[in-house]
């Protein structure tokens, strides 16, 4: 078991979560409020939760192992996405917000219903949504499971039950609202906990000259912008997580949580700030790991992923505690948010896509009952999957990106995107990265210069929305409601 320390601090940390998210209950009143949390929260709770939806478990482990492997070229990634937030609350937020004071939405697929007068698009986005979520959900349980099993000193059995059985619960007793509280108070703990690992990784190494010079000395591909990637590679890297993450669904849902339109202003700097600063993690404890080893300090690791608890372990008990939680937050934000968004893709918008919609007393008992199975699937799912989940992961991120960006950027911003657009870039979208799946992880086949396959589905599907709008009419220009218009010039 894990000293006394790290143990209280993790127990800590789960009893705060359950209670916050138990509490979110009190804010629950109508369907909107459970699937989307329509206009609860101000600027500030809402950036938080949307910073720290996005900083998932990759962030915190993934990242520094990626800086292990390769230097600074994943810096592109992680010194873009903020980006993303700035471009995210003002090209496609302040649209949603103003649809949503005219609609009663609170999904994605109910946006996108209302732009594009379509139930199609609403059951194609809905099946996608629900397919993703399940693949982000399973490569979750195993990540976070392994963690509390070598925290608390459990079997891993037990570990998974207790991490997702917690975010189960909450979330099933108040959806979205809980999911929002929870990430913002998951949010300011990875904040912390990056700000400390800053300091502790400066103090260690001497400062950013020491770190840098002794790892510039033993290979300075490590230090340069490239790193040891290629430019198409860190370029393609850029433009995706600088505008992929406008077609987060777990960012773009924040948006109905506003209370008002006037807080949009403030959501970009507050999150986009926030994942900077959370972004010193990724950076830092990378860099930190590779420093130990060429300072033979720590022999070399097996794999990159193994940086972020190499550098933990030469961390102050308390605060590889505090380090150790905030992995915890990142991973069970993640989780509850997407849990939200599929349980609301099932109970509400499937159904309405085939012209049916439960009664709202139905529609949140059924969103608690969807809530425990399909948090039980994807525990099995990842528990049993193995390969298929690492398959269904890689699915997972292209399809949000490729998919949901035509709809909100292009949609929300072009009067001229219409419905057959909307319909063709969603199918290309699921197409191609199921051919890209097969291509890479069945076939085991790269494409050229290391070029990412999901940032070519997503240029080839704005294209499609683009082209095949230009040759369409539905629910375009004339054919447009007034107040989707009215968004859409605003």
């Amino acid at each position: 078991m894990s000293d006394p320390v790290t143990v209280a601090v993790v127990i800590g940390y789960f009893v705060l979560t359950f209670a916050i998210g138990v509490y979110a209950v009190k804010r629950v009143k109508t369907a909107e409020h459970y699937f989307g949390a329509s206009k609860l929260f101000g600027a500030f709770v809402t950036s938080i939760a949307a910073f720290a939806s996005i900083m998932s478990g990759f962030g915190f482990v993934g990242g520094p192992g990626l800086v292990y492997a390769l230097g600074a070229t994943s810096l592109w990634i992680t010194l873009a996405a903020p980006v993303g937030f700035g471009l995210g609350w003002f090209i496609i937020g302040k649209r949603v917000r103003l649809i949503a004071e005219t609609r009663t939405i609170a999904t994605l697929p109910d946006l996108a219903a209302a732009r594009f007068k379509s139930d199609a698009v609403r059951g194609l986005l809905a099946v996608g949504l629900v397919l993703g979520v399940i693949a982000y959900l399973g490569t979750q349980v195993m990540a976070g499971g392994y963690v509390v099993s070598g925290l608390l000193g459990v079997n891993l059995e037990t570990a998974i039950i207790i991490i997702f059985g917690i975010t189960m619960v909450y979330t099933a007793v108040a959806g979205m609202a809980a999911s929002i509280l929870t990430d913002f108070f998951q949010g300011l703990i990875m904040v912390v906990a990056a700000i400390g690992v800053l300091i502790f990784a400066l103090t260690m190494t001497g400062g950013t000259e020491g770190l840098f010079m002794t790892i510039g000395q033993k290979d300075p591909t490590l230090i340069d912008p490239l790193g040891r990637g290629t430019w198409v590679l860190v370029l393609m890297w850029f433009f995706v997580f600088a505008l992929g993450g406008l077609g987060q669904p777990h960012l773009a849902t924040k948006f109905y949580a506003l209370k008002s339109h006037r807080d949009l202003k403030w959501g970009a700097l507050i999150s986009g700030g926030s994942y900077m600063l959370s972004s010193l993690l990724w950076i830092f404890v990378g860099y930190a790991a590779l420093w130990l080893v060429i300072g033979g300090q720590i022999p070399a690791l097996q794999r990159p992923d193994q940086a972020a608890i190499a550098f933990l372990g030469q961390l102050p008990t308390w605060m590889s505690a505090l380090v150790y939680a905030g992995l915890l937050a990142a991973i069970m934000s993640t989780a509850s948010g997407f849990i939200a968004i599929g349980t609301a893709a099932i109970v509400r918008d499937l159904p309405m896509a085939f012209g049916k919609e439960l009664d709202i007393s139905k529609q949140m008992w059924w969103g608690r009952v969807v809530t425990v199975l399909l948090s039980v699937f994807a525990v099995v799912l990842g528990y049993y999957g193995k390969y298929l989940v690492a398959i269904l992961g890689a699915l997972g991120w292209g399809y949000f990106a490729s998919a949901t960006l035509p709809l909100l950027a292009v949609g929300l911003n072009w009067k001229r995107a219409t419905r057959e657009g909307a319909i063709a870039s969603l199918s290309v979208a699921l197409l191609l990265n199921i051919g890209f799946l097969f291509y890479e992880k069945i076939l085991g086949m790269k494409l050229p210069y290391a070029m990412p396959s999901y940032g070519v589905s997503i240029i080839v599907a704005l294209l499609v929305m683009i082209v095949v709008s230009l040759f369409t009419k539905g629910a375009a220009e004339e054919d447009l409601d007034p107040d989707i218009r009215a968004a859409i010039e605003a």
